[in-house]
C-alpha cells in the first residue's frame, strides 16, 4: 500500500510543479524555464607583459690618495685633513671611511650636525652611515634613466618604481 501511495503523491507534486510553471508564464508572458544551453565564455586572457631591464649604474670607485695628488699637482699644496674645532659635541667614527673613494675619517666633514649625513672632503661624496653601503649599484629607468625606488620587499625579490 505504501508504494502506491508514495507513487500517487509523486505524481500530484509533478502535475502541480506543472501548474505552478504555466502559472508563471502567464504572468510573467514568457517562459523562463526554458533556458538556452550556456556556452563556456571565450576571452583570451591578458598577455604576460615583462618590463625591461633596469639600467644598471655601477657609481665609480676612486682612490683617494691618487686623488690628493692630483691636488697637489693641481693647486701646489698638499690636501691636508678637517680641522675639527676643539669643543665640537658631533665627531666622526673612526672606524668610518667614504664608500667612493675610501678616505679614512679624518677627510669626512659631519654635514649636517647630529642628523648622521658626512660629506668627503676628498671627492665631495655625501652619504650617511645607514646608507654608504647601498650606492654599490644603482638601478634607473630604461626610458627615463632615472632612479628607481623600492616600494616592495618580498622573500625573493624586491619591487622596483620609477616615481617619475
Amino acid at each position: 500500500m505504501y508504494p502506491q501511495l508514495l507513487t500517487y503523491l509523486f505524481e500530484f507534486i509533478k502535475y502541480q510543479d506543472q501548474v505552478i510553471k504555466t502559472l508563471q508564464t502567464l504572468l510573467i508572458g514568457k517562459s523562463m524555464f526554458d533556458k538556452p544551453p550556456e556556452q563556456p565564455v571565450n576571452k583570451p586572457y591578458r598577455k604576460l607583459q615583462v618590463d625591461e631591464l633596469p639600467i644598471i649604474e655601477v657609481p665609480e670607485k676612486l682612490d683617494y690618495q691618487v686623488l690628493r695628488t692630483e691636488f697637489l699637482a693641481k693647486h701646489g699644496k698638499p690636501l691636508n685633513p678637517v680641522r675639527r674645532h676643539k669643543n665640537t659635541k658631533i665627531s666622526v667614527p673612526k672606524s668610518l671611511i667614504c664608500p667612493k673613494c675610501g678616505a679614512p675619517s679624518d677627510y669626512l666633514y659631519a654635514n649636517n650636525g647630529a642628523k648622521g649625513q658626512y660629506r668627503c672632503k676628498v671627492c665631495t661624496c655625501l652619504f650617511s652611515d645607514k646608507n654608504r653601503f647601498l650606492k654599490e649599484a644603482i638601478l634607473k629607468c630604461p626610458h627615463c634613466s632615472k632612479s628607481l625606488e623600492k616600494i616592495k620587499e618580498r622573500q625573493d625579490f624586491d619591487v622596483f618604481k620609477c616615481k617619475n
